[in-house]
């Protein structure tokens, strides 16, 4: 497939998307391939897009990272999993989720959305809305180690 002679070019339908949403080079290759440009025109425009500063997959999986964790109160995998379907390359999809829950932090955030879940459910206080909680905590992504520690290291317990 060639480039589109006609119409507008792929740096201005690039930047038009950038309008929108920060995205990654991942996925602004895939929407200007819908669009019908060609492989060499959408690495041409990536590159530009990186010159002038509008592309940074970097900067934009952290800011995901950050929203994830502290909006929706994601764990590790579930952060993980999100920034490898914005088509992120894997080392930054590791570096960005080991910088997000740094020593301490994923039992942190496991905390907060068991105090979320709480505020929303109830206490966790018999074995069965502990259950419920530890599955919650689980489904949001935090290790199994972090979500017991959660429920059971409580600082309001010691």
């Amino acid at each position: 497939m060639t480039s589109r002679p006609s119409g507008p070019s792929a740096l201005a339908v690039a930047l038009a998307l950038l309008t929108g949403r920060a995205l990654t080079g991942g996925e602004i290759a895939v929407r200007l391939r819908r669009r019908g440009f060609d492989q060499e025109r959408v690495a041409e425009t990536c590159a530009r897009l990186i010159e002038l500063g509008c592309l940074d997959d970097r900067r934009t999986a952290a800011a995901w990272a950050e929203s994830a964790t502290r909006v929706r109160g994601l764990g590790p995998r579930r952060v993980r999993e999100g920034l490898v379907r914005r088509r992120l390359p894997r080392e930054i999809v590791e570096e960005v989720t080991a910088e997000t829950f740094a020593a301490g932090e994923e039992l942190r955030l496991a905390r907060e959305s068991l105090v979320r879940w709480e505020r929303a459910r109830g206490p966790a206080g018999d074995a069965g809305r502990r259950r419920a909680a530890y599955a919650h905590l689980r489904r949001r992504g935090f290790s199994s180690s972090a979500a017991r520690a959660a429920l059971f290291n409580r600082p309001e317990i010691e």
